[in-house]
């Protein structure tokens, strides 16, 4: 086939299309002096969140609270988990349903090619900064942190640079609606105070 057979072949398929556009009986195109209204100023009775999460970030959401006995506990939203071995330290916040929300790692090209070990305590500390960075962007202000650390460690360096960044290590409480009567009623965690 020639381009030419080719590009008749693709006029034709498109005057079909065109006329069978005009032959539908609803179609906007068919009669072209009708004017539809605009349904966008209608409220709609039925709103569908389509980012499960943002009722984690205005504290509205229950969090899980799991079985008294359990040896773990549940009780967060997002929970800073940090893993060293010899080759490299990562740094995770996973969700409360498992699923690891961001990372950062030594093993990253971008971060190991400014540091001389993937161990020291530069790395803890750039780690520390960057997991912090990343959960801002992503929208997380606070994770739950459970590690246990002594002041002067590898540890310590980590939860000191990302505090300084500005992520926060222990979660907001869960929203809970004030009595009716109550005094001195709380402002709520998504109101704009000036």
């Amino acid at each position: 086939m020639t381009s030419l057979q080719i590009s008749l072949r693709a006029l034709q398929r498109h005057s079909q299309n065109v006329l069978s556009l005009h032959s539908r009986p609803n179609s906007s195109a068919s009669s072209p002096s009708t004017v539809k209204s605009n349904n966008n100023s209608l409220i709609r009775p039925v709103f569908h969140n389509r980012n499960p999460r943002n009722l984690e970030l205005m504290t509205i959401a229950q969090k899980p609270e799991g079985y008294h006995l359990e040896r773990f506990k549940v009780s967060y939203w997002h929970k800073l988990i940090v893993s060293v071995n010899q080759s490299k330290l990562t740094a995770d916040i996973v969700h409360n349903n498992g699923s690891t929300v961001i990372s950062a790692s030594t093993g990253e090209f971008g971060i190991r090619k400014f540091l001389y070990r993937p161990t020291d305590v530069c790395a803890y500390k750039t780690i520390g900064k960057v997991i912090a960075q990343r959960c801002l962007e992503s929208g997380i202000n606070s994770v739950f942190c459970d590690i246990v650390f002594e002041e002067g460690t590898k540890l310590s360096f980590l939860m000191e640079e990302a505090k300084k960044t500005g992520l926060s290590m222990e979660e907001a409480p869960v929203y809970s609606k004030p009595f009716r009567h109550t005094r001195g009623v709380p402002t709520k965690p998504w109101d704009i105070v000036q």
